[in-house]
């Protein structure tokens, strides 16, 4: 069984949150909810009567707004026709994930971890973590400076996956790789440069991937704490993927590999 991550704590600052599927994991997982939920006048679609559904049956209220207010409120963005503000999302305690990352390892299903060394986008570090949680990662670090947060820009690239998976902020990434390694997890860096490709690394171990940032892959200290270093080979001519579809290549490499360890061999007849 996978263990429900550790919830964002309600905070008494707050954002703004768009989108049908956002919205609808926020009601879902019941931790960050909001007073009021706004959708704009001759708005339908099948999912929005699912999500006014839930908030009424939650005792939230619904108002009905001209489209133009969520335009003015939001800005240039995809919101869907609906909107609510929500206490913004809090960062887990990087040292509650650890010590939850140490109890597993060793279990039925290793644990399974991001590390990411300066990613600024946040609609790549909202679709990282898309994907972490479709691939059943265990919990996200970034480091604090230099790095996208937790914003309503992220949540809403993350389709809710932001209310699932676990994000903890540290000040030196390469210290917490040193603490990764004194619970035995295997910290594999991706590098352009390296001679071990990524499918040829035993993913079934407990293993933390570090993805670089978008423009200069992993800093020096990274890459040299890594115990291994792996690549993606390229075929074409352009020379870098994105970072989160690179993250998307190695978490479901993972999960191939772990099916294929995990699967009972044949009965002979």
């Amino acid at each position: 069984m996978r263990k429900k991550p550790p919830s964002h704590s309600n905070s008494a600052s707050q954002e703004l949150l768009y989108g049908v599927n956002p919205l609808l994991e926020v009601l879902r997982d019941g931790g960050r909810v909001p007073a009021e939920i706004v959708v704009a006048e001759g708005a339908r679609d099948e999912r929005l009567r699912e999500l006014i559904e839930l908030a009424r049956a939650r005792n939230i209220s619904v108002k009905r707004v001209p489209r133009s207010s969520i335009d003015r409120a939001v800005g240039n963005t995809n919101h869907q026709g609906v909107m609510a503000r929500i206490a913004a999302a809090r960062y887990a305690d990087a040292d509650d994930l650890l010590s939850s990352i140490a109890t597993r390892v060793g279990g039925e299903i290793e644990p399974l971890l991001i590390v990411l060394d300066g990613v600024e986008d946040p609609r790549n570090l909202g679709a990282i973590l898309r994907t972490a949680e479709c691939a059943g990662v265990d919990g996200v670090f970034v480091p604090e400076r230099r790095a996208a947060r937790l914003t309503d820009a992220v949540a809403k690239a993350s389709a809710g996956a932001i209310e699932h998976v676990p994000v903890s902020r540290v000040t030196n990434l390469s210290r917490l790789i040193e603490q990764l390694k004194e619970r035995n997890v295997w910290v594999v860096g991706t590098d352009a440069d390296a001679s071990m490709t990524y499918t040829d690394w035993d993913w079934t171990r407990p293993s933390a991937a570090v993805l670089g940032g978008e423009s200069a892959g992993l800093h020096r200290l990274v890459r040299e704490n890594c115990d291994v270093l792996v690549r993606i080979p390229l075929r074409g001519k352009v020379q870098s993927l994105n970072v989160s579809v690179a993250a998307g290549i190695i978490l479901y490499e993972v999960l191939r590999q772990r099916a294929r360890a995990n699967a009972k061999p044949a009965t002979p007849n």
